[in-house]
């Protein structure tokens, strides 16, 4: 039976493993337990205790570390392990996943120097491919969640008028931005995505930085908002939790198809552990109001996430993942989460906007004006993000199928919202 040593960054706070009937177990260490510092807690919904967390409560923390679908069937056939061995898997790449958690063979501490390869475009585009991308995965033991094929990277500081300079993680390093293949399913998903991280940061709601890869032009790179980056050029991991882990779900379940969370209980858990939760629950409401104006019908549960400022504090992440997803007409045009009680766009009225006020817990007067400055500031973003995009290599044709695309969908929104 496999047993992981638990991490939260430098400290070691339980063990991970499997009962009899082959359900995840999670315990803390006695001596985290008896010291009570809190903040080495795994997760909200798995406080400080003595008894061993078993069944859904453990596995929805650790089964959203791992990569989704296809992804993880293709690493459990490299592997060897079962796509549900929640912990076999963990075991094999868990050593750098999202947030301040690392999982480690049992009686195995993580290096305590990182040890990183060089990476140029053709390292990169190696570790993309099928015959090396789990390979790379499995050495990096790095584990990102999603259903996409990405890397983590440590992209170094520049050094006097030198580039940036990226490494391909060994061993559990910590790594500071993730870079995303092109589609070959979906082309132009880059610009969609350049696009929608723009109007995202355009509708004031913080945003993780979002470019094309330097050293691979057609890859798209986020900077991690959960790595921070000393003095020392060290890389510190901060805690943090999606839309699933901090309500309970499971990877599958993050659409509201699916039973999956609503934003109803994200503003509820602001209201319960945040520190700033009126701020918070506006910026949720201007994320979900944005994701319908520009046509991200992906806005799932495992893009919100949450933040630790102190022990049991939390606060809203920075936005990532967002795309515009209306272009592509091979994916679901409805909403993966719901808005005032739909995830139909066509559905969205002022009623249905009063309903997402009382979700939200604001007047209906100020969801109107917040919705309202939303669709204001989309439109007024759009013509420059479409610029920027362009000047930076852009494909004019799918430049000219999102600024129709989203003009159309704002105008929509605003009608039937009637802001």
């Amino acid at each position: 039976m496999t047993s992981l040593d638990v991490w939260r960054d430098k400290v070691r706070v339980g063990v991970l493993d499997t009962t009899a009937n082959r359900e995840v177990r999670f315990t803390y260490d006695p001596e985290v337990v008896a010291g009570g510092n809190r903040a080495h807690m795994v997760g909200l919904r798995c406080p400080l205790r003595v008894q061993p967390f078993v069944g859904p409560a453990a596995e929805t923390v650790f089964e959203n570390l791992l990569p989704e679908g296809a992804l993880r069937r293709v690493l459990g056939q490299a592997t060897k392990h079962d796509t549900g061995d929640t912990v076999g898997l963990l075991g094999v790449v868990g050593g750098d996943c999202a947030g301040a958690l690392q999982l480690w063979p049992e009686g195995t501490a993580p290096p305590a120097t990182p040890v990183y390869d060089p990476c140029v475009a053709a390292t990169l585009r190696a570790a993309f491919s099928a015959a090396d991308g789990q390979l790379r995965q499995v050495t990096g033991r790095a584990s990102l969640s999603g259903a996409q094929a990405k890397l983590a990277l440590w992209r170094m500081p520049p050094v006097g008028g030198e580039a940036p300079a990226y490494q391909l993680p060994r061993n559990g390093a910590p790594t500071t931005v993730v870079v995303k293949r092109p589609s070959l399913a979906y082309p132009g998903l880059l610009e969609a995505e350049l696009v929608g991280m723009r109007l995202m940061a355009a509708a004031e709601v913080p945003t993780a930085p979002s470019a094309r890869c330097l050293v691979a032009p057609d890859c798209h790179e986020s900077a991690r908002f959960d790595r921070v980056v000393t003095d020392s050029t060290e890389v510190r991991r901060v805690h943090t939790e999606d839309g699933c882990q901090v309500t309970g779900r499971v990877s599958q379940d993050k659409y509201a198809g699916a039973r999956g969370p609503t934003c109803q209980e994200f503003a509820a858990l602001l209201d319960r552990s945040g520190s700033a939760p009126l701020l918070d629950r506006e910026t949720l409401f201007r994320w979900a109001t944005a994701n319908a104006v520009m046509g991200n019908y992906d806005g799932h549960a495992k893009n919100v996430s949450f933040l630790y400022v102190a022990a049991e504090t939390v606060r809203l992440a920075p936005a990532y993942d967002v795309v515009v997803t209306s272009v592509f007409s091979g994916l679901d045009q409805t909403l993966a989460l719901s808005f005032g009680g739909t995830t139909h766009p066509d559905a969205l009225t002022t009623h249905r906007l009063a309903v997402a006020a009382r979700e939200f817990r604001m007047t209906p007067a100020r969801a109107r004006d917040m919705a309202a400055d939303v669709v204001r500031h989309v439109l007024k973003a759009l013509p420059g993000a479409l610029h920027e995009v362009a000047q930076d290599g852009g494909d004019p044709e799918m430049l000219d199928r999102l600024s129709n695309a989203v003009t159309m969908t704002a105008s929509n929104v605003a009608t039937r919202l009637g802001v």
